[in-house]
């Protein structure tokens, strides 16, 4: 005779869950089929983790190379925006100095053109005097004073011709200075402005890396922070208990018990 322990022992044992939902409702499922699926959710979520994980790894190597990448470039950008500031200070240096030289020549020239029409002015004056005195000499005789006094403006026409030729030879070249003066002041100008748009280029292009910088590293945290680890079925709410299967046709066919876990939605 058989103890009814041992037979209770000797019977297979079969698992079943029985499922119960908020509204009351249950239903059982066999453990065996469980499992099954445990496993090959199991294996699923094993790839899936070796995927992403392999993921991660090739975003990170990705993520350091386009960081070493970058900060190379913003390096690199730094030190020309500074090599392009030294020199434009030394461009508004130089427009500076050729500005107040230009001020100083346009002083001289008008200077020397005050000169020059004084000296139009006495060379038109003299030459009068002598053309009267000529005259007056034509009519009556002409004294020894009148003479010598003809002679003297002649001279002084001359020599002033001679300052006023010499003059407006020295204005012609002034000017050409002024203008060539000029040329490079506008020049300088018109390089400074190139170089501070060169500068404002190079300064969005620094802040554009920056950005990218920190958006690839937001996207990075981001990526990190959304592999939570899944909540695996063991962790929610479950009762445990044995019980024997009831036959649902008349059987002499002995019965395993069974192992009921209720998980609570």
């Amino acid at each position: 005779m058989i103890c009814h322990s041992c037979e209770l022992q000797n019977r297979p044992q079969v698992q079943v869950v029985r499922h119960i939902e908020p509204n009351g409702a249950c239903h059982f499922v066999s453990a065996c089929s469980q499992v099954g699926d445990n496993q090959e959710e199991s294996v699923r979520l094993r790839e899936a983790t070796r995927r992403l994980y392999s993921q991660l790894k090739e975003m990170e190597k990705r993520h350091q190379e386009e960081k070493e990448r970058m900060q190379v470039e913003a390096e690199e950008c730094g030190v020309r925006v500074a090599e392009q500031f030294t020199r434009l200070q030394k461009v508004d240096e130089q427009s500076k100095e050729r500005g107040q030289q230009v001020e100083e020549l346009q002083r001289l020239l008008g200077n020397m053109e005050i000169e020059s029409g004084v000296l139009r002015d006495k060379m038109a004056a003299g030459e009068a005097e002598l053309l009267k005195l000529r005259a007056d000499g034509e009519e009556s005789e002409e004294s020894e004073e009148s003479e010598e006094r003809c002679e003297q403006l002649e001279t002084e026409v001359a020599g002033l011709k001679e300052k006023i030729h010499h003059l407006d030879d020295m204005l012609k070249s002034q000017q050409r200075k002024v203008r060539h003066m000029i040329e490079q002041l506008q020049n300088s100008r018109t390089v400074i402005q190139e170089r501070d748009r060169f500068i404002g280029d190079l300064e969005e292009k620094v802040a554009f890396l920056e950005a990218e910088n920190r958006q690839m590293h937001d996207h990075m945290e981001y990526f990190l922070a959304g592999q939570e680890p899944l909540t695996p079925t063991e962790n929610k709410p479950e009762v445990v208990y044995s019980k024997t299967l009831t036959p649902t046709s008349p059987t002499n066919k002995t019965l395993p018990f069974i192992k009921v876990i209720e998980i609570m939605s």
